[in-house]
């Protein structure tokens, strides 16, 4: 009984501890330990995955969890942790204003909860630029890419890598969710080498798999670059090099000219001579083999000196400048302002001025659109008006015209309404029922559609799915996501989550009321974020999820998914053949690569393709506009914002870039700009896009004897493409 009362008294006093420190982190006080961070820096967006670490000391037994509301003002719980010192969480906020709690569990089973106030997030929509060193002209290039309205990107600065970890362990991709873009500088790399041998790895691996996963990372690595990536492993991988390898600096060679940045940065004014004079940048070994394409270089040829190179990571990019442009005469030359943006390579800027750019905002995204082609379920359909006005019409003509007829009728028998009214309410209650089971269904169902993304370089999979669930109950169910048993992978890393899109509009993560929902209540994750135990859901409505995951495909090196010897010619064509060792076949396949696109066709496994063997490349951008020529011009065909095509929205999705982006689809790509393969298309990559099984494994399961398990025709009603990433050049065995 002792026992049992100190660990009550331990956990009452901690609980009191905390709740004393948020109360004075809510009124702006500072207090070195017991504090709530969230976000990078303090910085987070709704809708996007954002690091929560709570520090301070408490003994190690007592479970700790947060819980934030989703779009639909229900709160999910994390994970719990019982690890001792500071803790790691990664959660995800629904709404702007949405409350968060934080909750502990002694052994004993005596619980707390405190209910922290953090500052406001930013907006879904809004672009977060993380600036790892001092950068002043990042602010600068900011402005240059501001809207008429005047909304820009949001700048981020971190003197040093360690300040993202955040003191605590178990950082991952996860963490940089909420972040577009990130802007290291070699500088505070080799600064902050030395100092603490055990963050700094993580934080590099951390942004290296965030890189991996589809992000845009820019790497200012001139001399204290170099002196990086001799230290770090992961730094090096970072430095362009031939196809395969990391890159490697050979020596440090004198910048004799600078009209060559000039000139790539679009500079107004011309560098001063005195801040080339003694500048040292990187000479790259191997160059004329760089796996990337050389934008900006010095010399007669562009392997003569290299200084900005633009290279495949994954299914992200990494731009190499080989100039400290933090230090010096860079830190104050206009010039550097214009070459951030065009480092960055324009993909910020935007055309949406004024109100037109407020009412893009005020509607859903692209991943909204999605999401209702989703919420489409067989034999689920919206009772005809017509019907229901006829129900009520009826209903109230009953209630007074026909029940006081009988009731006054010979002399007045009140005492009959006591059992006509009763009988009438039951009757239209019946043929409410009946009408909603009609057309509404009586069944679970789902659908579901799903992208499966191979980089064929080194094995590196990805997948992004989406799932849709209709309930003819008031249920809970447990749901869960895993990649599916199609290829052998290992290391799987797996999430789900609600699934929501940015804007203000109604169910947007912006809107400043909650999304309404029938079945308010709370759930939580299980052990981990691949699994949802106890998810409310309302009678007649359907719940909308979204899982992403990464694994290693273990067969990569011994059976790559696809023999490739591809390579460019001098048209700028493809020629060489590609074989698929996949064990399905891919239906509906194209290839593209820069601006073509080549129609396969159907792949089997073993079947072979040769781009030279079809009637030849056409358009990409026409192909996916749906271009066609009438007489003296072409006529491109207009985005429907209204279709529920699922395949043709994927289409534009993983090349929404090379579709044109806003300027065609008038929409933001929301969550669905991850899925952008448009950057590759330039890098000496090739993507094979084609149809295929699905990639992502649900599992539904009811958690309580009333609910029946979802239609198991589910996988077969998904969409689901397979995109293969295919490096050019290089011969596979």
């Amino acid at each position: 009984m002792s026992v049992g009362m100190g660990r009550a008294s331990r956990l009452i006093v901690w609980a009191a501890v905390v709740s004393a420190l948020l109360a004075a982190n809510a009124g702006g006080a500072a207090e070195p330990a017991g504090e709530i961070q969230v976000g990078i820096a303090g910085a987070y967006r709704t809708g996007s995955w954002t690091p929560l670490v709570v520090s301070g000391s408490m003994p190690a037994p007592i479970e700790l969890r947060v819980a934030v509301e989703d779009p639909d003002e229900e709160l999910v719980a994390s994970p719990a942790t019982s690890a001792s010192g500071p803790r790691r969480f990664h959660v995800r906020f629904g709404r702007p204003s949405g409350n968060v709690r934080l909750e502990s569990v002694a052994p004993d089973g005596q619980a707390a909860s405190v209910r922290p106030s953090l500052h406001p997030p930013l907006p879904a929509g809004e672009i977060v630029l993380l600036v790892i060193g001092e950068l002043p002209a990042a602010e600068r290039a900011a402005r240059l890419l501001a809207r008429e309205d005047g909304s820009r990107p949001r700048v981020i600065t971190v003197t040093t890598p360690a300040m993202i970890a955040a003191g605590a362990p178990g950082l991952t991709a996860r963490d940089f969710d909420g972040v577009d873009a990130i802007l290291c500088c070699g500088t505070s790399l080799a600064e902050a080498g030395g100092q603490d041998d055990t963050i700094m790895p993580s934080v590099l691996a951390g942004i290296d798999g965030w890189v991996r996963r589809g992000g845009r990372l820019i790497f200012i690595a001139g001399a204290r670059g170099a002196e990086a990536a001799s230290r770090d492993p992961t730094v090096a991988g970072w430095l362009p090099g031939p196809q395969g390898r990391p890159g490697k600096v050979e020596r440090l060679v004198p910048l004799r000219r600078s009209s060559a940045i000039e000139t790539f940065g679009r500079a107004g004014r011309p560098l001063d001579r005195a801040a080339v004079a003694g500048l040292q940048v990187p000479l790259l070994a191997d160059a004329p083999k760089i796996d990337g394409a050389i934008v900006a270089y010095e010399g007669n040829a562009p392997a003569d000196l290299p200084l900005v190179i633009r290279s495949a990571h994954g299914f992200g990019t990494i731009t190499w400048i080989g100039i400290d442009i933090d230090q010096g005469a860079f830190r104050s030359w206009q010039g550097t302002d214009s070459l951030l943006v065009e480092l960055l390579g324009r993909w910020l800027e935007t055309s949406d001025s004024g109100r037109a750019g407020e009412t893009r905002r005020e509607r859903l995204d692209l991943a909204g659109q999605l999401g209702k082609a989703i919420d489409q379920y067989a034999g689920v359909r919206a009772i005809p008006f017509e019907i229901i006005a006829a129900l009520g019409i009826l209903y109230v003509a009953c209630l007074y015209p026909l029940d006081w007829w009988l009731a006054s009728r010979g002399g007045g028998r009140a005492w009959l309404a006591w059992l006509t009214l009763p009988l009438m309410v039951t009757v239209f209650s019946g043929l409410a029922w009946g009408t909603a089971g009609h057309w509404k269904g009586k069944d679970w169902q789902a659908t579901a559609v799903d992208v499966t993304d191979i980089d064929a370089a080194d094995g590196f999979v990805r997948g992004v799915s989406y799932r849709g669930i209709w309930s003819p109950d008031n249920a809970t169910f447990d749901l869960s996501a895993a990649p599916a048993p199609t290829v052998a992978l290992a290391h799987p890393d797996v999430a789900i989550s609600w699934s929501g899109p940015a804007g203000r509009a109604i169910g947007g993560t912006d809107a400043p009321t909650a999304h309404p929902s029938l079945a308010a209540g709370a759930y939580a994750y299980g052990a981990g974020l691949d699994a949802l135990d106890g998810v409310p859901i309302a009678a007649s409505s359907s719940r909308l999820f979204e899982a992403d995951w990464t694994a290693t495909w273990t067969a990569a090196e011994a059976s790559p998914p696809i023999i490739s010897s591809l390579e460019r010619d001098a048209q700028g064509t493809l020629r060489g053949t590609l074989e698929s060792r996949l064990d399905f076949p891919l239906d509906a396949c194209v290839l593209v690569h820069a601006g073509w696109l080549y129609d396969v066709g159907s792949l089997p496994s073993g079947g072979r393709y040769d781009p030279q063997s079809g009637r030849g490349p056409r358009s990409l951008a026409g192909a996916l506009t749906r271009r066609a020529a009438n007489k003296e011009r072409d006529i491109t065909a207009r985005w429907d914002v209204e279709t529920r095509d699922l395949a043709r929205i994927l289409e534009i999705a993983g090349f929404y870039a090379a579709a044109g982006g806003r300027t065609y689809t008038s929409l933001e790509a929301g969550r669905l700009g991850r899925l952008d393969l448009s950057p590759l298309l330039d890098l000496e990559r090739a993507v094979l896009v084609g149809k295929g099984p699905p990639g992502t494994a649900w599992r539904q399961s009811s958690s309580h004897g009333t609910t029946r398990e979802a239609s198991a025709s589910a996988a077969a009603a998904a969409t689901s493409v397979w995109r293969i990433v295919l490096p050019l050049g290089a011969s596979r065995p």
